[in-house]
């Protein structure tokens, strides 16, 4: 009885991990660490909706990449800007700090 409850319990937490790890390659959601701070000493790490030109992983020290205007001659049914939603709106989950993570989103900041 326990064997088998183990066993479900196993598959379920493996596709939960799947789906996250294809979602984070797919672009569909972003890693967003923040770091310990005086304010909160155990930081936190959160998978969030991704917003276009968003890194997989994310930070407050990353900087917003600018948004490139472009012009195309005529009216466009899609190009209406809009603004971005804050991070509590778009939070699927939120895990306990992940340094890694936090290493991961300063990688992506030095490298553009």
């Amino acid at each position: 009885m326990f064997k088998r409850f183990f066993i479900i319990l196993f598959i379920i937490a493996s596709a939960i991990a799947f789906w996250f790890s294809f979602a984070i390659w797919t672009g569909l959601y972003s890693v967003y660490t923040f770091p310990p701070t005086k304010a909160d000493p155990d930081g936190s790490t959160l998978i969030v909706s991704r917003e276009e030109g968003e890194p997989a992983f994310n930070s407050p020290q990353h900087p917003v990449p600018p948004k490139k205007e472009v012009r195309t001659g005529g009216i466009g049914f899609g190009s209406v800007g809009h603004a971005k939603r804050p991070l509590d709106q778009r939070t699927i989950v939120e895990l306990p700090y992940i340094d890694w993570a936090y290493q991961k989103s300063l990688e992506v900041s030095d490298s553009e």
